[in-house]
């Protein structure tokens, strides 16, 4: 090879390694930017099929498309599946905001929203005495470090299973979430466990605790997954390090069926 050649070489190559570098930090700085900043689960206590109907209504029509027009989206909607054919019209949402700012701003923004209060009447004008909820339950959270998005599902899963890891104390519950990220993750994506979100509470009912969300195409799935978990080899080994040794307390375990006009 002629120096002229050489030159031109190590140009090209250069010129390559920098457009990969340049392109990478693209890659990251998308994924970072698609990345929220805080995280809200949001329950709406209802009494009734009718009255669930109308919040789904607004939530539809009104509210997150005034949310995706702030730049807040996906938004999951969620109908509770309670077991042994008990009746429980709550709704729950995933809220992802993509700036601390964005959650701070919500309630003037929405408010200024033409679209919303146009689209939401029914729901906005209901009476004092006939509410179209009985309380909304809100809980606020922090992304885990190594699981800071919120993911769409694989089609086909349709079945959400909300878990709630509640700690007897802040410490212990700051454990918990350094276990799922020096190697529970690595564990759930290896047995299949698809996670949608993962959050630390930072405000809500029963702090301290973790949240997180997983789908499923359907139970005997669930079981599966779950069965490949307990009898991982890694798993064994995280769970029997004394370091996080009783760091929860208690699982709070709630089933959920994605609506059908559901951004996740």
């Amino acid at each position: 090879m002629n120096r002229r050649q050489f030159i031109h070489s190590a140009t090209a190559s250069a010129a390559a390694v920098g457009m990969t570098q340049s392109h990478q930090l693209k890659a990251d700085h998308h994924n970072e930017a698609k990345s929220p900043k805080l995280l809200e689960w949001r329950r709406w206590h209802i009494e009734s099929a009718s009255k669930q109907a109308m919040v789904d209504r607004f939530l539809k029509n009104a509210a997150i498309p005034a949310l995706n027009r702030q730049g807040i989206k996906p938004v999951g909607v969620f109908h509770s599946q309670p077991e042994d054919g008990e009746e429980d019209h709550s709704i729950h949402a995933l809220i992802p905001y993509p700036t601390l700012e964005s959650y701070y701003d919500m309630r003037r923004t929405l408010s200024e929203d033409s679209g919303l209060v146009e689209n939401g009447q029914e729901y906005l004008s209901t009476p004092k005495g006939d509410p179209a909820y009985t309380r909304i339950e809100s809980t606020l959270m922090r992304p885990f470090d190594d699981y800071p998005y919120v993911k769409i599902p694989r089609t086909g899963e349709r079945i959400f299973e909300l878990r709630v890891y509640e700690s007897h104390n802040e410490q212990k519950a700051a454990l918990k979430v350094e276990m799922f990220n020096s190697g529970e993750f690595d564990i759930f994506k290896n047995v299949g466990l698809d996670s949608v979100f993962c959050g630390e509470a930072l405000s809500g009912p029963g702090l301290p605790n973790l949240i997180y969300l997983v789908a499923y195409s359907d139970m005997a799935e669930r079981k599966a997954a779950w069965t490949r978990f307990s009898k991982d080899p890694d798993w064994q080994v995280l769970r029997k390090n004394k370091r996080y040794a009783d760091t929860v307390s208690k699982i709070i375990q709630t089933f959920l069926k994605p609506a059908p006009y559901s951004q996740i």
